[in-house]
């Protein structure tokens, strides 16, 4: 009986003199925002994506000379890419919510754009194109050639043209195989190998961006057809980061693609609401294969990847 007293007291006293300690240490880390409540409740639990894991960042935190913002505009793309005096878009979101495109490029302090690329001619990755045409001084376009049987041809497609002939910007059409440099910045575009006329998605500018040992990889919406292609090629397609395929559905990033990117971070650009109805392939793939985190800019809002050509720090901001 006394030993069974014993143990129980030792017990007993152990939760008395442990859990205060916890709960001043929990609240210590709280209040100085060492630890966010969200990060502590995950201490405990593995295997969600990083919209669940997201330190509470600010923009004096980042690193390097390059950043990279994934915006968040819903079910649409846009990137904006800085790396010292070198300012870079790709894609422009749809036409709602109106302005937001070349907001954040003012607000970003964005005067001229040295290259905007049009990854395909759908509306969600065109719909302010023609906004942000008459708003910056362009000095380099490109988007892909188009298959003229292809129905391409909407309201926002040919206001795109419109404005780049008014605004006198000559249009780069290409393919995979082109390369150029911008800034500090190495450019290398592995697709489209082919045109597709029935799936324009298909037909996406993808392309590889370089900072020193540092790799993004923008997919634009290209679909299995497509990387299968690029597979075929045996181009040098290994990335640090993956901007996601046609906003994580499941007509992208196969499993052989992945293990070709070997990607350490992944971004989703799609709405919270389309992201959490879906079924879970694409993510299941990307946590298999993706080194770190993987972001929804529908849960984390706009997620800034910033880099010194090394290291590599995600934030976000409003």
């Amino acid at each position: 009986m006394k030993k069974k007293f014993n143990k129980k007291f030792i017990k007993n006293l152990f939760y008395l003199l442990i859990l205060p300690i916890l709960g001043a240490v929990y609240l210590v880390l709280i209040s100085s925002n060492l630890i966010t409540e969200q990060t502590w409740q995950n201490i405990f639990s593995s295997g969600e994506i990083a919209e669940t894991r997201y330190e509470n960042n600010n923009n004096n935190s980042v690193i390097g000379d390059m950043m990279v913002h994934f915006l968040d505009v819903g079910d649409a793309d846009c990137s904006y890419i800085k790396c010292g005096d070198v300012n870079i878009l790709i894609d422009a979101a749809d036409k709602e919510p109106n302005g937001k495109v070349v907001n954040y490029l003012k607000k970003q302090g964005v005067e001229k754009l040295d290259l905007v690329v049009a990854t395909h001619p759908h509306r969600d990755h065109i719909g302010q194109m023609s906004d942000v045409l008459e708003n910056f001084e362009v000095a380099q376009f490109i988007e892909p050639e188009i298959p003229e049987e292809a129905n391409a041809v909407t309201v926002t497609y040919e206001r795109m043209l419109e404005k780049l002939a008014d605004k006198k910007i000559s249009a780069n059409l290409v393919s995979a195989g082109f390369s150029t440099t911008v800034g500090d910045l190495k450019i290398e575009v592995v697709g489209p190998i082919s045109q597709d006329s029935e799936n324009l998605n298909n037909n996406s500018v993808v392309l590889r961006i370089t900072y020193k040992d540092v790799r993004f990889l923008f997919m634009g919406d290209a679909e299995k057809a497509e990387e299968q292609e690029i597979l075929s090629k045996n181009y040098d397609i290994r990335a640090d980061v993956l901007k996601v395929g046609h906003h994580g559905s499941a007509t992208s990033t196969t499993q052989k693609f992945l293990h070709a990117v070997s990607p350490k971070y992944a971004v989703i650009p799609v709405s919270k609401d389309k992201h959490r109805t879906r079924k879970p392939y694409v993510v299941d793939r990307l946590k298999k294969y993706c080194a770190n985190d993987i972001f929804v800019t529908g849960e984390c809002g706009n997620v800034i990847a910033s880099t010194d050509g090394e290291n590599i720090k995600f934030e976000k901001s409003a």
